[in-house]
């Protein structure tokens, strides 16, 4: 007969199937929400406008179908891109963050937003070091805040689904 310790516990733990819909739903959401964010803000020509049909380089104010089909492509393409750059983040430092988390911590919201934040800044900060044009500081501005307030708003989805308050005093060491 074997006894189970800690470590091996996880694998048969009842949020097992909580962890790993937070993590697939998470990313994706987030850069959904941080799309919709953007193009409705400081990128409103994305949804709010369409090309000229009568002059190739002018715009006009799209109507209401066209507003509902931009927004549904930003929507998705922010899913996309979410995932694309966001799983990959998550499982590297995210995951091992959540570990640390929820031993160390009493797993509260602004917990998670925190470190959500510092992650993706950190991942912010990797993207631009691994540009190879000569990039200036805007560059690096723009990508540590768009990775902190995604890191941020993925991080909230995560604790959202995981909702490790709940349980955070079972795995403290």
């Amino acid at each position: 007969m074997t006894t189970q310790t800690q470590q091996d516990s996880w694998l048969k733990s009842r949020n097992l199937p909580r962890l790993a819909f937070a993590v697939v739903f998470s990313a994706p959401v987030a850069g959904a929400i941080l799309s919709l964010v953007l193009g409705f803000t400081l990128m409103s020509n994305i949804i709010f406008l369409v090309p000229d049909p009568n002059i190739d380089s002018n715009f006009v104010r799209a109507d209401f179908g066209q507003i509902v089909l931009n927004t549904i492509m930003v929507a998705v393409s922010g899913l996309m891109v979410g995932g694309l750059l966001g799983w990959p983040v998550m499982l590297g430092l995210g995951l091992p963050m959540h570990a640390i988390l929820i031993r160390k911590t009493p797993a509260k919201a602004w917990h998670y937003a925190i470190a959500g934040l510092v992650v993706g800044m950190i991942a912010g900060f990797l993207r631009f070091a691994m540009e190879r044009g000569g990039t200036g500081t805007n560059d690096l501005i723009v990508l540590l805040a768009i990775g902190g307030v995604a890191g941020a708003i993925a991080s909230l989805m995560f604790w959202l689904v995981r909702r490790p308050d709940k349980d955070a005093a079972e795995y403290k060491t």
